[in-house]
C-alpha cells in the first residue's frame, strides 16, 4: 500500500487497547485503555484497516481475533457499534474529519483462538494473548487471578506474539503507509471528549488515561505470581500490588491503620470496581486506589502514596473512623456505656488540646508573641470585671498591607457560631483579590452574638483599616449588624448580601419566578434593563416589590448602587471561609486562633507562588473574563465620533464607548472596571491594547503585591519570650450561656411538661371522657406512646391535639385535651 503525497486525504484516529467494554445503565464504557495514533487513509478498507490494527499491536491474525467498535456520540445513549465492512469502516473515517480532531475512537478487544476446544475466550488483559504454555500450566488455580486484572503496569517489550516463543513475530516498523504515535499523558495534552466514551455527560465514570504502550511479559507475570492475598487486619502495612479478598476488607484494614497511625481519610470515591480514599487534610498527598480484580470480588491497590504531608495537628485529631465502644470490646472484652466513652473521648481531646481554662490564660500571650512575629498585626482583648472573657480581634499585618495596597475596597462581614465547650461566635471581615480568590482581612471572637459584640468589632474594623475612600461594606440582614454598621462606617457605603435577601423571597413568598427575576434585576447593568425585570416582578407579585422596595433598591441592585462594589453581590466570601472553618470551630478558642494564622500564613505562600508562575498581564481569573468578552465582542460594528469616542452596535443595541473616561453606556466597564465587550471593539478599531484600560487590580503584578509579605509561625510556647506584665494576665472562659438567637418553637412540643392542668382523654365521636389524668409520670408515657401519629389541627384550640390513638383503639378518634374544668370539654371540642 503506498502513501499518500496529500496529507488532506489522510485522518487520524484514536486506537484503544488492552480495555473492556463496560456497561452502566444505557452508557457504555471502555475501561482500563491504553492509546496509539495513527494516520490512515481515508479510502482505507476494512481488511486493510484490520491489516494495520494487526501490526501496530503485534498480534498473529492466525491465533486472535479482533474486535473494532467505537460508541457514536449522540445526544441519547447508543450501544457500541462493531465495524465490520468497508461501509463502515467509510462512516467511522467521515466522523473523524471535523477540523482535524479526534472525535470518536476506535476501540479494539482481542480474543484469543484455542484449537483444542474450537473456542474463544476473551483476553480482558492485551498481554495475556502472549503468555507462554508452559508458564500458563505452572500457574494452574493462580492463573485465573492473573487474568482478571487488567490493571497491570506495562514496562517494555520488544515484540509480542499470541503463542509465546513459538508464535510468529512483528518487525517494530510501522507498515508502508501509515504514521503511528505512541500517546504519553506525560508529554501530551488531550482534550477528554477525544477519548471519552460516555454518553452520558452527568455520569462520574472514570475512563483510565492513554499512556504510552511497553510491556515487559516475563517480568509482569512473576511480579502477580509473587502477591498474595492479604486477609486480617492485624498488619498496618500497606503497598502496592496487595490483594484483598474483597473492598470492606480493604476498607477495614484503611480505617485500622488510620486509628494506629493517628490520621483521617477521607472516601474519595467508591464504586463496584473502585476504591479512591485519600487524607482529610486537601493539601495532602496521601492517597490510596485500589480496583476490582476481573469479575471476583478481590481489590488490589494499584497507587499507594504512603507519605503523609499533613501538619501533625491535623494527624492527632478526632478520628472519625474510630468505633470507641467496639474496639474496647474488641481489645479488652470490655463493654462500656455510650455515656462513658464520651466522657472518656473527651478526656483524651481535653489532654492533647488543653482545658479551656489554659486556653484562654494563654491568649495574652500568643497576642503579644504574634504581634512581635508579625509586624503591623493588631490584636485586643476584652475581659469584664471577673476578668472573664468577652471579646477578641486579630489583625495579621501582612493582610493590612496587602489591603492598602492591592485590594478592592469591598469588605464583607459576617458572623457564625463557635462548636467548643465554650460556646461564642465568630465574626470575619473579608475580600477578594484580583483573581476573586478569598482575602482575609480581621477576625472577631466574642461570648455571644449580639448588637455589643456586633459595633465592638466593626468598630475595631474600622480602626484597624483607618479612612479608606471609597469603602463599600457589604452584609447580611442581620439586625446586630445592620444596626450597628453605620456607627463604624460613617462614610461608607452599605449593600447588602443578594443570596440572603433571595433566600428571604424563597421562603416569604414560595414562588421560584420570583427569585429568578429578583435575581436578574439585582445583576442588571443598566437602569432600563432593572426597570423592565422588576416590573415584571411587581405584576406578579406586589408584596415581593414591596419588600425589595422596603430594603432599598440602592443596597441590593448593582445598577442602583451608589458606591462601587464591582462584581461583589454577597457575603458567600465570608461565608465559604467559614465553610473551610468548620471543622476549626469545635476547637478551643488558642487552637482555633492558631488555625486561622496558619490558613493565612499557607494561603500567602501558596497564592504567592501561583502570581509568579502566571504568564498573563492579568491574572488568571481577570484574564478569563477578559477573554470572553473579546469574544462576544468579534460581531460588534464599531462608528467612531471622535479619537477616544465611539458607537457600538449589536443586534440592534448601541453602546456609546469613552476610552477616555473609561466608561461605556452598558455600564458593566463603569462597574466591574474591566472592558466590556463594547470597549473591547473599540479598541481593536482604535488599535488600542484592552489590557491598558483593566483597572491596577485585576494585574498579575498587584496580586503579587497582595501576597508580598510574610506571615510568620509563632514556634513553641516554651521558647516564648513574653514580659511579666502580659504573662500574669489573667482571662477566665465565658459564661457558660448559649448564644442568643432565637429559635422557633414547635407546635408539637411537649406543653404539658411542668403543668399543673387536669388532662383528660376523650372520644371525639361519641362525646365522651375515656380517661381523665393529673399531672403525672403515667400521662408523659401515655401521650408519648401516641405523639408518632399527632397532627397539628390549626382550627382547633391551641391546647388541643387531634390523633389517632393506638394505646386504646385503633378505630376510634382521639383528642388529649388539657383544661381546668371538665365542664368545658365540650365547649372546645365544639372549635374543630
Amino acid at each position: 500500500m503506498e502513501k499518500s503525497n496529500d496529507v488532506v486525504d489522510e485522518v487520524g484516529i484514536m486506537l484503544l487497547y488492552k480495555g473492556e467494554w463496560v456497561r452502566d445503565g444505557n452508557v457504555f464504557y471502555f475501561e482500563g485503555s491504553k492509546g496509539k495514533g495513527i494516520e490512515i487513509p481515508k479510502t482505507i478498507s476494512y481488511k486493510e484497516l484490520l491489516g494495520v490494527v494487526h501490526h501496530i499491536l503485534k498480534l498473529d491474525p492466525t491465533n486472535c481475533f479482533l474486535s473494532m467498535k467505537y460508541v457514536f456520540n449522540a445526544n441519547i445513549p447508543t450501544s457500541p457499534i462493531q465495524l465490520t465492512d468497508d461501509g463502515d469502516v467509510k462512516f467511522f473515517i467521515g466522523l473523524n474529519c471535523t477540523n482535524g480532531k479526534l472525535l470518536v475512537p476506535l476501540c479494539i478487544t482481542v480474543e484469543k483462538r484455542i484449537d483444542n476446544h474450537n473456542q474463544k475466550s476473551i483476553c480482558n488483559s492485551y498481554f495475556e494473548c502472549h503468555m507462554s504454555s508452559e508458564i500458563d500450566k505452572e500457574l494452574n488455580g493462580d492463573s485465573m487471578l492473573m487474568h482478571k486484572s487488567r490493571h497491570i503496569h506495562c514496562d517494555s517489550v520488544e515484540t509480542l506474539t499470541v503463542d509465546g516463543e513459538n508464535g510468529q513475530r512483528f518487525q517494530n516498523e510501522s507498515p508502508e503507509g501509515y504514521k503511528v504515535h505512541d500517546w504519553n499523558m506525560n508529554e501530551t495534552t488531550i482534550n477528554e471528549e477525544d477519548y471519552r466514551m460516555n454518553t452520558n455527560p452527568t455520569s462520574d465514570k472514570q475512563v483510565t488515561q492513554i499512556g504510552s504502550f511497553r510491556t515487559d511479559v516475563a517480568n509482569e507475570r512473576q511480579n502477580m505470581m509473587q502477591q498474595p492475598i492479604v486477609s486480617g487486619i492485624s498488619d498496618d502495612h500497606l503497598e502496592e500490588h496487595q490483594i484483598y479478598s474483597s473492598k470492606k476488607e480493604l476498607q477495614r484494614k484503611l480505617h485500622m491503620m488510620a486509628l494506629k497511625r493517628k490520621f483521617e481519610f477521607k472516601t474519595t470515591k467508591s464504586t463496584t470496581k473502585l476504591l479512591l480514599v485519600e487524607c482529610f487534610d486537601k493539601e495532602c498527598k496521601w492517597q490510596v486506589r485500589a480496583t476490582k480484580l476481573g469479575i471476583s470480588n478481590m481489590f488490589q491497590i494499584m497507587k499507594f502514596y504512603s507519605t503523609h504531608t499533613c501538619r501533625l495537628d491535623m494527624m492527632s485529631r478526632d478520628n472519625r473512623h474510630a468505633n470507641i465502644v467496639a474496639d474496647i470490646q474488641k481489645q479488652y472484652g470490655i463493654q462500656i456505656s455510650y455515656d462513658k466513652t464520651w466522657r472518656a473521648k473527651e478526656l483524651a481531646l481535653g489532654s492533647i488540646r488543653g482545658s479551656p481554662e489554659e486556653s484562654y490564660n494563654t491568649l495574652p500571650s500568643y497576642c503579644y508573641v504574634s504581634e512581635q512575629k508579625n509586624p503591623g498585626t493588631i490584636t485586643d482583648i476584652v475581659t469584664d470585671c471577673d476578668n472573664q472573657f468577652k471579646y477578641f480581634f486579630m489583625s495579621i499585618g501582612a493582610s493590612l498591607v496587602g489591603f492598602h495596597t492591592s485590594i478592592r475596597p469591598v469588605v464583607a462581614v459576617d458572623g457564625t457560631f463557635l462548636k467548643a465547650k465554650c460556646l461564642g461566635a465568630l465574626f470575619i471581615a473579608g475580600c477578594k483579590d484580583g483573581n476573586n480568590q478569598i482575602y482575609p482581612l480581621t477576625f472577631g471572637i466574642g461570648d455571644s452574638e449580639n448588637d455589643a459584640l456586633c459595633e465592638w468589632f466593626l468598630q475595631k474594623l474600622h480602626d484597624a483599616l483607618g479612612h479608606i475612600d471609597d469603602l463599600f461594606v457589604i452584609s447580611d440582614r442581620h439586625g446586630s449588624i445592620e444596626k450597628t454598621i453605620h456607627k463604624a462606617f460613617p462614610h461608607a457605603r452599605h449593600g447588602v448580601c443578594t443570596y440572603h435577601v433571595g433566600q428571604n423571597l424563597k421562603t416569604k413568598f414560595k414562588n421560584p419566578a420570583i427569585h429568578k427575576l429578583f435575581h436578574d434585576a439585582a445583576h442588571a447593568y443598566r437602569v432600563s434593563k432593572f426597570n423592565f425585570i422588576f416590573g415584571q416582578l411587581e405584576m406578579i407579585d406586589p408584596r415581593a416589590a414591596r419588600y425589595l422596595m422596603d430594603i432599598g433598591v440602592d443596597r441590593w441592585a448593582r445598577s442602583y448602587s451608589i458606591g462601587k462594589r464591582y462584581n461583589i453581590m454577597t457575603t458567600r466570601i465570608v461565608e465559604s471561609l467559614n465553610a473551610v472553618l468548620k471543622n476549626a470551630r469545635d476547637l478551643p478558642v488558642l487552637q482555633l486562633v492558631e488555625e486561622l494564622r496558619n490558613l493565612l500564613q499557607k494561603w500567602f505562600v501558596t497564592r504567592q507562588q501561583q502570581a509568579m508562575s502566571m504568564s498573563t498581564e492579568l491574572t488568571m481569573w481577570a484574564d478569563g473574563e477578559l477573554r470572553s468578552r473579546y469574544n462576544m465582542s468579534a460581531t460588534y460594528l464599531v462608528e467612531p465620533i471622535n479619537s477616544k469616542e465611539c458607537n457600538v452596535n449589536y443586534a440592534g443595541i448601541s453602546a456609546q464607548v469613552n476610552l477616555d473616561t473609561r466608561s461605556c453606556k452598558c455600564r458593566q466597564f463603569d462597574l466591574d472596571h474591566i472592558p466590556c465587550a463594547h470597549a473591547i471593539a473599540a479598541c481593536r478599531f482604535y488599535n488600542i491594547s484592552c489590557y491598558t484600560l483593566c483597572f491596577k487590580y485585576f494585574t498579575t503584578k498587584t496580586l503579587l503585591s497582595s501576597y508580598s509579605e510574610c506571615i510568620h509561625p509563632t514556634g513553641n510556647e516554651i521558647d516564648w519570650v513574653v514580659p511579666n506584665h502580659i504573662r500574669d494576665k489573667v482571662v477566665l472562659p465565658p459564661k457558660d450561656e448559649m448564644p442568643n438567637r432565637k429559635t422557633k418553637e414547635s407546635k408539637n412540643s411537649f406543653w404539658w411538661r411542668g403543668q399543673r392542668a387536669h388532662l383528660v382523654v376523650v372520644d371525639v365521636v361519641n362525646m365522651g371522657i375515656i380517661e381523665k389524668h393529673a399531672n403525672d409520670q403515667s400521662l408523659d408515657i401515655m401521650i408519648a406512646l401516641a405523639l408518632y401519629e399527632l397532627t397539628w389541627n390549626e382550627n382547633c384550640n391551641s391546647e388541643l391535639f387531634c390523633f389517632f390513638g393506638t394505646h386504646v383503639n385503633r378505630n376510634v378518634k382521639m383528642a388529649i385535651v388539657d383544661t381546668t374544668s371538665y365542664e368545658s370539654i365540650e365547649d372546645q371540642l365544639d372549635t374543630c
